[in-house]
Order: structure tokens, then C-alpha cells, then sequence
């Protein structure tokens, strides 16, 4: 089976039934209505990044928490929010 050139794979079949919830950088930025930069930004400071080889994927519970934490940072992302 050979990947189209330019197109991500899809890694939700292998995240199925798992505790954690990953979700790419495009992901969390339409989730939480916020520009791409700052939901990347958002979650190098929350330390929720993981790469799997070229593509990085974002532990929403850590940034969930991260959130909870710390409300100014809520704040920010009213401002920032699209």
C-alpha cells in the first residue's frame, strides 16, 4: 500500500480505545478556535508534544490540564481566539 506524496497518515487506528487523546497541531487549533502558531505555541509551553518520526502529535489531556492550571494563559487565548 503506498502513501500519496504530501498526505499524513492516518494514526487514529493505532490511538483507538486508549486513555489519552492525541491530536495533531491542526487539530487543536480548529478545537480550541485559536490561530495554528499559538495552539503550537500553547502546547510547547504545556510540554504536550510528542514526534513520531517527522509528524507531532499533542496529549490534549495534558493541555487540558495545563489550561486548569493556569488561567492566565486562558486569558491569552481569548484574546488570540479567532
Amino acid at each position: 500500500m503506498a502513501r500519496q506524496a504530501g498526505k499524513l497518515p492516518d494514526l487514529s487506528r493505532f490511538m483507538e480505545n486508549r486513555k489519552r487523546r492525541f491530536i495533531t497541531y491542526a487539530e487543536g487549533a480548529e478545537l480550541y478556535q485559536i490561530p495554528f502558531y499559538s495552539f503550537v505555541r500553547l502546547a510547547k509551553e504545556a510540554g504536550a508534544n510528542y514526534t513520531l518520526r517527522k509528524t507531532v502529535i499533542v496529549d490534549a489531556a495534558i493541555i487540558e490540564a495545563y489550561l486548569d492550571e493556569h488561567p492566565e494563559v486562558c486569558d491569552r487565548l481569548e484574546s488570540v481566539r479567532r
